[in-house]
């Protein structure tokens, strides 16, 4: 699994052509490739999201989708879940992705042990936005 975080940092490190060929051979080889907030931008310019579902931080939408024209971005989703591809909006929609993804491989039992020790409200569905209503 190849997770990319996000951050201001990725504003400068979209132009990093050896962090984003990095990506581009790591993503090959990961059965699962997902990114947290603004770090879609650096998969995009990696060119690893071409053709697939992917969202972002919604504060930085514009820009991140500046960054790969080639992806099919979804403005309106707490998270993407696009197979190889799973993408969260911001850090508390990237938790909710985390777990989705260790629902998806170890299983949900697992998920929603650790969504309980967290106290967390786990939102499950990758469209169930509270922020889009």
């Amino acid at each position: 699994m190849l997770l990319v975080p996000g951050g201001l940092g990725t504003r400068r490190e979209v132009d990093n052509a050896a962090l984003t060929e990095w990506i581009a051979a790591r993503a090959v080889e990961a059965e699962i490739v997902t990114s947290v907030c603004t770090g879609a931008a650096l998969l995009a310019r990696a060119g690893v999201l071409d053709g697939h579902r992917a969202t972002t931080n919604k504060r930085a939408f514009e820009w991140v989708v500046s960054q790969g024209p080639r992806v099919q971005w979804v403005h309106r989703a707490r998270w993407v879940d696009d197979g190889k591809f799973v993408t969260s909006s911001g850090v508390t929609a990237g938790i909710d992705m985390a777990l989705a993804l260790i629902a998806r491989t170890v299983g949900e039992a697992a998920a929603e042990r650790i969504a309980r020790l967290m106290e967390y409200e786990w939102h499950r569905n990758p469209d169930d936005d509270p922020f889009a209503r």
